[in-house]
């Protein structure tokens, strides 16, 4: 159960720029760089995702929604102007030494990295880093942003 719950909650990673995926670059670009901070975060590990409240506000780009099962692998993000953006395959570890940003007890922490890879969004765009610390409530498998985080892309 902890490992399905781990592998969901890399997907969610990608709310977050977000999103969060494992900090790398391109071998010709230099480090990856993340543009856009999301503060929020919504959904379950087994279904859709929401990522909202980014930061450059664009009106084209109110929110990106995707299924956390598919991001785990890779994925697409679709963004509410019907533009997508490609995530790479995520990367996640477990976080033990401060659960106490995640804001409901019976709730597990995760550092989730990622990558950018391409998709047709002018918001994003490849070799963007994604980041973030996600919190699954374990009975539930909801999905949320550890508490004064943001998710990158």
């Amino acid at each position: 159960m902890r490992r399905t719950l781990a592998v969901a909650v890399a997907v969610a990673g990608l709310a977050a720029p977000a999103s969060a995926l494992v900090w790398g670059g391109t071998a010709s670009a230099g480090p990856a760089h993340s543009s856009i901070q999301c503060n929020k975060l919504s959904g379950t590990i087994s279904g859709p995702i929401t990522i909202k409240k980014c930061d450059p506000k664009e009106k084209a780009f109110k929110q990106a929604t995707g299924s956390a099962s598919a991001l785990v692998h890779g994925g697409t993000l679709t963004w509410s102007n019907g533009e997508t953006t490609k995530v790479g395959s995520l990367a996640f570890t477990q976080i033990t030494t401060n659960p106490a940003q995640c804001p409901k007890k019976g709730s597990d922490e995760y550092y989730t990295t990622g990558t950018v890879t391409g998709g047709t969004s002018t918001y994003t765009k490849a070799g963007d880093a994604l980041s973030s610390k996600t919190c699954v409530i374990v009975k539930t498998q909801k999905l949320s942003l550890a508490k004064g985080t943001t998710m990158s892309l």
